[in-house]
């Protein structure tokens, strides 16, 4: 390669090349950065490299954002050819990932703490599993936003407020019904009429400790504080089966949500009555309850199609806005 300005153009890499093509179509760089999903940082050492390459300013700064010089113009042409070529390339070897992706690798979603023994009945059934395939199913931990966006975790859903500029986050919604749960043989069932706060404050609390959620104060703690309550006893568990041992042996009285109702439901010696809408709204004057969000990467970096991530969070967000009520003798 004897020609100078050839092996000058042949080091510049791909990225550095649609980073021209996006300030000429764009005429900013902050526009290109936004575009590209990289940092300004990022847009101006590129412009630099293409700056020495080609020995030209390329593009002057003007009110109106950054203008293409002759050479620029006499470029553009030759770089959307080739980056169009790199697009066809991109879109053929992902055809071919997504493809052997559908057959052979699970599709890999993280969730809070008790949202993995509700979704995965949901996610097993023959229908789910033909659009899906297999899915893995992962807790959230405190790296799982990191992992998302190196690809080793395909999305997450979580009650944690996830902030980074890397991931999409939206917001699903919020739990609607919140269910009394106690021994079948509590002496909390023996009142014939509604279950009110002031019934439950009675009794022995136990609490299941949700990061992000209640981790320093639960809302019924909080309620009894401002109405001037004393609880007999509040304690806290991490575990789910710690918290069934507790409630069948301490006969404490705790929540679950409505989405945990799925999996409490089936426990042996419990029983669940829903909290009354206006015992819920005393309980949660003070603290939102749980809000769930999901966390993924850019529309263009996943390996999924939006149809399959509908198809995942349609149960949870039929669980979060149910009014079913529950009956159990």
């Amino acid at each position: 390669m004897s020609n100078p300005l050839l092996k000058q153009i042949c080091e510049l890499d791909v990225f550095t090349l649609l980073v021209f093509k996006s300030i000429f179509d764009n005429g900013h760089a902050n526009s290109a950065a936004k575009a590209l999903n990289v940092s300004a940082p990022k847009i101006s050492r590129c412009l630099n490299a293409l700056r020495l390459t080609f020995n030209d300013e390329l593009f002057y700064r003007r009110q109106q954002g950054l203008k293409p010089t002759p050479l620029a113009e006499s470029l553009y042409v030759a770089i959307c050819q080739f980056t169009e070529s790199v697009y066809h390339l991109e879109q053929s070897a992902l055809q071919l990932q997504n493809a052997a992706s559908h057959v052979e690798l699970p599709l890999h979603i993280a969730a809070s703490n008790g949202l993995l023994s509700f979704l995965a009945p949901q996610l097993s059934s023959p229908d789910v599993v033909n659009e899906l395939g297999q899915v893995r199913l992962h807790k959230w931990q405190d790296n799982s936003a990191e992992l998302i966006h190196a690809g080793e975790l395909d999305f997450g859903i979580t009650i944690e407020p996830t902030e980074t500029k890397d991931l999409n986050v939206s917001r699903l919604g919020c739990i609607a019904n919140v269910y009394v749960v106690a021994s079948k043989h509590h002496p909390l069932w023996e009142s014939q009429l509604d279950i009110s706060l002031e019934q439950i404050c009675r009794h022995s609390f136990l609490c299941l400790d949700l990061k992000g959620f209640n981790s320093r104060i639960d809302p019924l703690e909080l309620f009894c504080q401002r109405q001037g309550l004393l609880l007999p006893s509040i304690e806290r568990v991490v575990d789910r089966e710690e918290w069934y041992a507790h409630l069948l042996t301490m006969q404490s009285v705790a929540f679950c949500s409505s989405i945990d109702m799925h999996t409490v439901k089936h426990m042996p010696g419990l029983k669940l009555a829903p909290l009354p809408i206006a015992e819920l709204h005393r309980l949660h004057d003070t603290i939102m309850p749980p809000q769930y969000f999901l966390v993924e990467k850019p529309r263009s970096h996943r390996r999924y199609s939006q149809t399959q991530c509908e198809l995942v969070i349609s149960s949870l967000l039929t669980a979060l806005t149910t009014n079913t009520l529950l009956t159990q003798s």
